[in-house]
């Protein structure tokens, strides 16, 4: 936009047969020039007279917005080329014509006949984005009366092309332009005046979702308009999820499924596979409306729908012909559709243990297991929303919250304004991703539950936990800000929807942070993670495992083995106090509570005596009032303990060892 020759683009009006010397002169004199500074301005100094025109008509800062329509004339305006149209519209009619002027935007809509109600909605629509080049002007002097609106036109030029017309049906369907759909012909409303910012700029951000080419061009106008959702992509898009949800052949699923039924046999399967087929080719053969039974089975059951297939006289025919087979193969074909509709049932789930045991593992495992086989935790997965908890998160931390956002007025950025907008966090983040795709599973992870006061980052969508027997939440409650979030409707009520899971982990040595009220576990699975179970590989062998030695008092070696290690140092913590520290099991440890490196004995080490001593001093052993303790009677502070095993010396009790001596026989067994 930015090279365009304004200069030239006037100059070429002239070639308008309805534009004369006299109707030339007043546009050149609009833009506060004379005919004789204009052509001088053109010839000796072209670059400062086109700046000057432009910042009066692309500039303008106080743009007016209307729409024109007409049969014929906009049809060309997608067209590729280098060409800038120019034309002259008339008429201009009374009611809309006093708020028009150079530098205002005509959204122009093509209008016409068509064959079919879907045709007309689909290609009627606005097809380009006019500057008026001009100020009203009076062009013919043939009407009089009511009908002297007719002698007035409009110069128009159309400095960038919309790629992607905007159709009458996104129009329709958005409700703040919904009440701009051109005139119908029988009215004297061909112009139209639109005085409300919000339609414009609705208008104006759908055209720019369709055309993102337009950014720069808009932002050089001083525009700030950004992209608004276009209703009818909104539609094709959940369609096409609904239709095509990860089932690629719909026909070797379905006889898989009757396999599984188990009392219908072989030849009667074959039968309803072959009077699908038979089905799909009589509807096609009779219907103008044509179905593929395989590749678009939701879009039949939803939009023909059971009985209309079966009320349809040709099919009804021929399923009289065989015997009911048709209606049993389609009674059959629906039921496994629908199944596959319901398979999806949301829960809300803990895995809860002591540190180490695998919670987070779990939590991985049982994603893959439940719709998201190649989840991985260090990629970016579209489906999983997974955050950590702490003591400072809270409601606003996990539904969101009214934000200052601070938005330029200027393309230089000096001049700003203020507004409030809602910043969704991560369930409601969740929550709409679910909604949106009810044919894929959606899972939100939370980590350390027992770190946070849960029945405060919960607040009001505590009620949603409550779920019936399909996973989607009994009940509903209302929440203005999701609401509005997720369907710019703040009356709709929020639900879980059955696809969404809610998983959670919850370290049980962090339960005296912030303890879990009876009424919150209650809507919860609890999947407890034992200390004891040992991870192995495919071939039985230990995962996480690492040997590490340590010189008694006699300079002889110890080994130990970290499995029967760790486990050794579970059962000495609850033991009763003849036999441990008599403790509870919240102190106890898992097999991932240090990950070792493989291949890498000085970082393993480091971590034992970095990690693991620190905390059996501290956590462990500070923590019991027994007279048996994990480690040598003449350690007596933890300085003492870290440099003694960091010499590799032994600095564990004997009546430890014999424990750990008896595990690890056990183990070799």
């Amino acid at each position: 936009m930015n090279e365009l020759n304004m200069c030239e683009i006037i100059k070429s009006i002239k070639n308008i047969d309805e534009i004369t010397n006299d109707l030339f002169k007043e546009v050149i004199e609009s833009y506060e020039l004379t005919i004789d500074s204009f052509n001088q301005q053109s010839r000796y100094n072209q670059e400062e007279l086109n700046d000057n025109l432009t910042n009066q008509l692309l500039k303008k800062t106080n743009k007016n917005y209307h729409t024109i329509t007409s049969k014929s004339n906009f049809n060309n305006l997608t067209e590729q080329d280098d060409t800038i149209p120019t034309l002259l519209y008339t008429p201009l009619n009374d009611h809309s014509r006093d708020y028009l002027s150079k530098g205002d935007i005509l959204f122009s809509y093509r209008s016409g006949q068509f064959s079919d109600l879907d045709e007309a909605l689909k290609m009627r629509g606005i097809y380009g984005l006019g500057i008026a080049l001009s100020n009203p002007l009076r062009i013919y002097n043939d009407h009089e009366g009511r009908d002297d609106y007719k002698n007035y036109g409009i110069i128009i030029i159309y400095p960038f092309r919309l790629r992607k017309h905007l159709s009458v049906r996104d129009v329709q369907l958005n409700p703040n332009t919904i009440n701009l759909t051109p005139y119908n012909g029988n009215r004297n409303d061909s112009l139209q005046y639109i005085p409300e910012k919000k339609h414009y700029n609705h208008l104006m951000g759908m055209i720019l979702k369709k055309n993102p080419h337009l950014k720069h061009a808009f932002r050089n106008m001083n525009l700030n308009i950004t992209e608004k959702v276009i209703p009818d992509e909104v539609w094709n898009e959940r369609r096409e999820e609904y239709d095509d949800f990860e089932i690629e052949n719909y026909k070797e699923e379905f006889e898989k499924w009757l396999q599984n039924e188990g009392h219908i046999k072989i030849k009667t399967k074959n039968n309803y596979i072959s009077g699908l087929n038979t089905l799909e080719r009589i509807w096609n053969e009779n219907n103008y409306e044509k179905i593929n039974i395989w590749e678009e089975p939701y879009t039949i059951l939803n939009e023909i729908g059971e009985e209309d297939l079966l009320n349809d006289e040709y099919v009804k025919n021929k399923n009289k012909e065989q015997n009911n087979t048709l209606k049993a193969a389609i009674n059959y074909y629906f039921k496994f559709i629908r199944e596959l509709n319901n398979a999806i049932i949301g829960r809300n789930k803990l895995f809860f243990g002591a540190p180490g045991t695998g919670k987070s593992f779990k939590v991985s495992t049982f994603i893959r297991e439940n719709g998201v086989p190649n989840y991985n935790e260090k990629l970016d997965n579209d489906n999983v929303f997974r955050v950590t908890l702490h003591p400072e998160f809270n409601y606003s931390d996990f539904i969101g919250q009214v934000m200052p956002v601070v938005l330029p007025i200027t393309e230089d950025g000096q001049e700003t304004r203020i507004e409030y907008k809602f910043s969704p966090q991560i369930f409601t983040q969740a929550l709409k991703y679910a909604l949106n795709h009810k044919r894929i599973p959606v899972f939100l992870v939370l980590e350390e539950m027992s770190r946070a006061n849960v029945s405060q980052v919960f607040g009001d969508v505590f009620q949603l936990l409550d779920r019936d027997l399909d996973g989607e939440s009994e009940y509903r409650i209302d929440n203005q800000l999701i609401a509005n979030e997720i369907w710019k409707d703040e009356s709709k009520k929020i639900y879980l929807p059955n696809n969404l899971f809610i998983l959670g982990t919850v370290n049980t040595s962090d339960q005296n942070v912030f303890v879990m009220d009876t009424a919150f576990k209650r809507r919860f699975e609890f999947e407890y993670m034992d200390a004891y179970e040992v991870a192995v590989d495919k071939y039985g062998q230990s995962l996480n495992n690492f040997v590490f030695e340590l010189l008694d008092e006699n300079n002889e070696t110890i080994k130990f083995d970290w499995i029967s290690f760790y486990k050794c140092v579970n059962n000495f913590i609850t033991n009763t106090e003849e036999k441990g520290l008599g403790l509870t099991e919240d102190k106890q440890l898992g097999q991932f509570f240090i990950k070792f490196k493989k291949d890498n004995y000085k970082y393993n080490y480091d971590q034992l005596s970095g990690k693991l001593i620190e905390y059996l001093w501290n956590d462990v052993q500070n923590a019991s009032f027994g007279e048996l303790s994990l480690f040598r009677g003449n350690i007596s502070n933890f300085s003492q303990l870290y440099r003694s095993f960091k010499n590799k010396e032994n600095v564990f009790s004997s009546a430890f060892l014999e424990e750990y001596y008896q595990m690890k026989k056990t183990d070799d067994k």
